[in-house]
Formats: structure tokens, C-alpha cells, sequence
């Protein structure tokens, strides 16, 4: 399919693109695909709609799907071209069936496959023809938007959980006419989370009784020996300890699911919905858990089967367990056990294809965002300065100290924030609000306790309150301070228009050596492992600076605390920033020339 220059620049948003964007356009129409590094506010939202536009007019057939990582991100790209269709996941939709029966849940939250399947749901929006089971029934919201999504022209936005869910698992998508993945760098860590699976000993339990009462004690049974196993292998470890499973911890596991029956449990739910022994009003949340084991018990094993190694092929997952001591107090669950997925890049590139358009303003080297996410597009990376870099200044003091774990003392970390909250202070005086952020809660609260004896008034996150309220109370006005874990505000957060426009970011996120994920890494990846750690804090580190400079308006400092950062930030940092870039001034001095920089 030929995508050449003129169509791009027809199906283009504004009159004239911006360099950066004509770059774009230029790599896009001599390839077809691309990955695309744009740094923020270059407009990669303008590139990707006209890719999709020019597309459609090169004859592509089937939906045209732009993905990004949020919700709050669909919905901003649907305001800015209303034309395009938003597309959500169940948990935002309300489950017809149940609402009119005075059950309000989302369809997330219901047996919707046991009821599509014994035709006892109305609101079913066939595929094919958009119509209702029922006629004249309210359609389903989830299913309607579906249809939408494959028979219509439009623009389709959704985020990229939907995208990998939906077409990993499902196979009556047709072809795609179009890919976008906006925020690409970002996919990998994605699919690893919504592709691992955790079982406890409290949905195990909840599971067999659900088994009993169709009469399956066969499956029950092979559960209960399941369980039985899973709190012998997690109480090889002290409490709360994440222990790393081997090979005979999964092969024992692996054996005993064998020996389930999913067809059974499948037919007997069927036969017990269809019989009345279970009603889907009464009964709605046993049936459910019998639904969840029928199409969990298969990736189980698949997950499973992918952690053991062979002679012909390396891990692919790991497996951990852990399990509390003591009174539980209102916790249910005491033994956890986590399918986790690691090696994605075959998943993703399988989904993504050829024919795709993948953007971030992070990308870093590409050859270790391929090995990550395995996509292998035609690399561009844009350098053209997005906005005037004088109004930038990235910090890193030549008296930084070192936070590393082997380097640091409690004593430093005290100092430091001690220092950093000084800081603040001054900004605040100035008229200037800041964000901090962290990488651990000890130290959020850490920080949080020295602010607020220093009399700075700080939002954070932590104790009821979500991180998006505490950024939405923080973006309303209030506070002079937003501390938040990197997890929380490393990316996703925009303070622009001096909301925030000085960003502390304390020290960068390498992984606990202890952690289950960083212990499968080390047998693994061997001589790829620091170069893959290197780049995964690299990409952290420049998504922070970027938290509060996204127009050409904006005006914003970003000071990295730990000496940690210097070769990061040095080596990884592109080249229209550079003359951004201060490491030959002490602390004082950074504080100073940022006040003198924002007034």
C-alpha cells in the first residue's frame, strides 16, 4: 500500500506542518511504517491521525485504530478530533442485563459469556448485523461500541490494555486498515502486567465451593491439591518474602492442573444455568467464578509451561509466591502465587506486524526497545527542538550525592531531603510550586514529614487518597508541593503553564536485586542485563523531565538529586536538550539560577 508525501500532507490536521512533523511525513511516505522517537510537543498526535487518514485513502479496508496508554489520553485525542470514536474496556461500561434487574454492575464484573452463551441476554449486540437478541432490547454499550468500531470509517481510540487483550484473545477482529501506538516505550511493561496472573488461596477456596455446588468434586479436588502445594512452596521463604520458583516447584504445579478438566467444568455450568440449578440473578457471583476458572485454567498452564525451561527454549515467564504470618485482620487472602509474563517481544510484534506506526518521545536505543517490545519498525528519531531550549534548564550538581544502596547511609537520605525540602521552601517563597518525586513510599513519607514540619504545604498520595486526586487537587491549586512515587508521576502527570515548573526527581528506579523479576533477569540476561537496566532508567528519567514542559509556552527546571543520574543523563540525553544541560554548578547555585530562570 503506497502512503507518498501528498497524501500525508492531504490528510494532515494543520495547514503547515512543523519540521519535526514533516520529518515524520517524509520517513513515513518513503516507508510505509515507522518508529518514530518525537520529542513532546512536536504534535506525534497530528502525525498519527494522518497516517491513519492517508491509509484510508490509499484503499486500506478495516478499522483504523490509534492506541495510547490511558483513558485520560483516549479522551484527549477524541477531543481534539471529534471524529474519532472512543472504545473502553468492560469496567467502564454498565452491564445491561443486571442494571434492569436492579443490580448495578459494570461489564466487567458479570458472567457475560455464560449468558451470551445460553441466549439469556436481550441486550447482545450481534457482530455481524448490530442488532439486539430482542428486539427493541437496549443494546449492550460494550458490545455496540465493538460493532461501531469494525464496520465504520472512523477513527477507533483505545488504550493499549484494550488493544493487547482484544486482539491476543479474540479472533473475530478483522484486519486492521491502520496501527497507531502512541507512547510506545511503554507496551512492553504493559503486556507483561495484563498478561500475568495471580492466584491466591482465597480465590482457590471461593472456587471450589463454586465447583461443589454444580457438583464437580473431581475439579474441586485437584484445586484443593493445588492450594495444598502452592502454601508448601510459598512458606519455603520467611513471611511476605517473594520466593522465586524452580523448576520442580513449577513442573509439581503444572502436573496437578493437568489433571483439571476444563470442558467439564465448561458443560456443567452450562447444564446448571440452562437447568435452573444456578440463576444468574441469585447466583450471579458463583457462576462467575466458575466462567473466570473455565477461561483461566487453560493460560494457567500455558503461563506456566512458558516458565520451564527446555532443551530448546529459555524461560519465558517466572513464577513467585509468597504468603502472610499472623492475624490477617480484613484481608482474605493469606498465599499469593504470580504467573508473571516476561518475554512479550514475540506477542507484541506478532500483534503489532509491519505495517504500523509506533511513536514515543522516549525511545532511547532502539535495539533495546526492540529487544523489550520486539517491534521492529523503520527507526527515526526527530531532533528538532520542539520549543526554545533557553526555557529549559536540566540540573545535575556537581556536589549531588550518591543514593546508589551500596553507597548510601540513612544519614544521607535524611540529609538529602532535608536539602531538597530547604529547596522548596525558597521556591515557594518565590511563588513557585514543585514536584518531587521518589521511588519508594518510605521515602515519599519521608519527605512528606520534613515538608510539613518546614511548614510547606504538600499534596501527596497514600493513606485513602489515589495518586490522581492528589494530581487533580495539585493541578486545581493547591498545595506547594506534589510528592508522588516515580510508579505514580514518573509519566502520565502534564503540569504545564507553570503549574509545577520546577520537577526534583530523587534518584533513579534500578531494581531491587531481591525483587522476583530482577532475580529471573540476572540468570537470564547476562551480559544484556546492565545495558537493558541502563536504558530502562534512562527512558524514566527523561519521561520526568518532561512532566511540565509540554508547549512552547512553558517554562520549567528539572534538577536530578543523586549523583546516580550523571552517567544516565550525560549518555542518554538527545541532542536538541543538551544545551539545556548544567552539571558544573553546586547545589546552591542550581537553586539560584532556576529562581533568576522563573522569574
Amino acid at each position: 500500500m503506497d502512503i507518498t508525501t501528498q497524501s500525508l500532507h492531504r490528510a494532515f490536521t494543520q495547514d503547515t506542518p512543523r519540521p519535526g512533523q514533516e520529518a515524520a511525513i517524509a520517513h513515513l511516505a518513503k516507508h510505509g511504517s515507522g518508529l518514530l522517537e518525537m520529542p513532546t510537543g512536536t504534535g506525534k498526535t497530528d502525525v498519527g491521525i494522518a497516517y491513519l487518514r492517508a491509509r484510508r485513502m490509499a484503499g486500506a479496508k478495516g478499522p483504523l485504530l490509534y492506541v495510547t496508554p490511558t483513558k485520560a489520553q483516549v479522551d484527549q485525542v477524541c477531543v481534539r478530533f471529534p471524529e474519532a470514536r472512543a472504545m473502553y474496556g468492560r469496567n467502564e461500561h454498565p452491564c445491561a442485563y443486571y442494571h434492569t434487574r436492579g443490580m448495578p454492575m459494570n461489564a466487567a464484573e458479570v458472567p457475560c459469556a455464560t449468558l451470551c452463551a445460553a441466549k439469556l441476554c436481550p441486550h447482545q449486540v450481534d457482530q455481524e448485523t448490530g442488532e439486539t437478541r430482542e428486539r427493541g432490547a437496549e443494546p449492550c454499550s460494550y458490545f455496540l461500541q465493538e460493532y461501531a468500531a469494525k464496520h465504520h470509517d472512523d477513527v477507533v481510540v483505545c488504550t493499549t490494555a484494550f488493544f493487547l487483550v482484544s486482539f491476543a484473545r479474540a479472533g473475530d477482529w478483522p484486519t486492521l486498515g491502520g496501527l497507531v501506538l502512541d507512547e510506545v516505550h511503554r507496551i512492553a511493561s504493559v503486556a507483561r502486567g495484563i498478561f500475568s496472573y495471580e492466584i491466591t488461596d482465597y480465590a482457590l477456596r471461593r472456587a471450589m465451593r463454586a465447583l461443589r455446588s454444580v457438583g464437580d468434586r473431581t475439579n474441586a479436588q485437584v484445586l484443593r491439591r493445588f492450594l495444598q502445594r502452592m502454601r508448601t512452596i510459598a512458606r519455603g521463604r520467611p513471611p511476605v518474602t517473594p520466593r522465586l520458583l524452580e523448576q520442580e516447584h513449577l513442573v509439581s504445579l503444572l502436573d496437578i492442573l493437568n489433571d483439571t478438566d476444563a470442558q467439564r467444568i465448561r458443560e456443567g455450568l452450562q447444564r446448571a444455568v440452562r437447568d435452573g440449578a444456578l440463576d444468574p440473578i441469585e447466583d450471579a457471583t458463583t457462576i462467575r467464578s466458575l466462567e473466570d476458572l473455565v477461561r483461566n485454567i487453560p493460560q494457567y498452564m500455558k503461563r506456566l509451561a512458558y516458565a520451564v525451561e527446555t532443551e530448546e527454549d529459555n524461560a519465558r515467564n517466572f513464577v513467585y509466591a509468597y504468603y502472610r504470618a499472623g492475624d490477617l485482620g480484613q484481608r482474605r487472602v493469606r498465599y499469593h502465587l504470580i504467573i508473571q509474563s516476561y518475554a512479550v517481544d514475540g506477542l507484541i510484534r506478532k500483534l503489532v506486524g509491519k505495517d504500523a506506526l509506533a511513536m514515543s518521545a522516549t525511545i532511547g536505543d532502539p535495539t533495546h526497545f526492540r529487544y523489550e517490545a520486539g517491534i521492529k519498525l523503520p527507526f527515526l528519531a526527530v531532533t528538532d527542538a520542539p520549543f526554545p531550549v533557553d526555557r529549559s534548564r536540566i540540573f545535575l550538581p556537581m556536589d549531588a550525592p550518591d543514593l546508589s544502596a551500596r553507597a548510601q547511609s540513612r544519614d544521607t537520605l535524611r540529609k538529602t531531603i532535608a536539602r531538597i525540602v530547604d529547596a522548596c521552601a525558597q521556591f515557594a517563597t518565590a511563588g513557585h510550586r514543585t514536584l518531587v518525586i521518589v521511588q519508594s513510599n518510605a521515602e515519599r513519607e519521608m519527605f512528606t514529614r520534613r515538608a510539613i514540619v518546614s511548614g510547606l504545604d504538600v499534596i501527596t498520595h497514600g493513606d485513602g487518597v489515589l495518586p490522581k486526586e492528589a494530581a487533580a487537587r495539585f493541578k486545581a491549586g493547591s498545595g506547594d508541593v506534589l510528592v508522588g512515587t516515580a510508579a505514580n508521576y514518573g509519566e502520565g502527570i502534564d503540569l504545564p503553564r507553570q503549574i509545577a515548573p520546577v520537577i526534583f526527581f530523587l534518584r533513579p528506579g534500578y531494581p531491587n536485586p531481591n525483587d522476583p523479576q530482577a532475580q529471573f533477569e540476572q540468570r537470564h540476561l547476562k551480559g544484556n542485563l546492565w545495558p537493558v537496566w541502563q536504558w530502562r532508567v534512562a527512558i524514566e528519567a527523561l519521561q520526568v523531565r518532561g512532566r511540565n514542559i509540554r508547549t512552547e509556552e512553558d517554562i520549567g527546571v528539572c534538577i536530578f538529586v543523586s549523583d546516580q543520574f550523571r552517567r544516565i543523563v550525560s549518555r542518554e540525553l538527545p541532542k536538541w536538550l543538551e544545551p539545556a544541560y548544567r552539571s558544573t554548578r553546586t547545589w546552591d547555585q542550581c537553586v539560584a539560577e532556576t529562581i533568576e530562570l522563573l522569574q
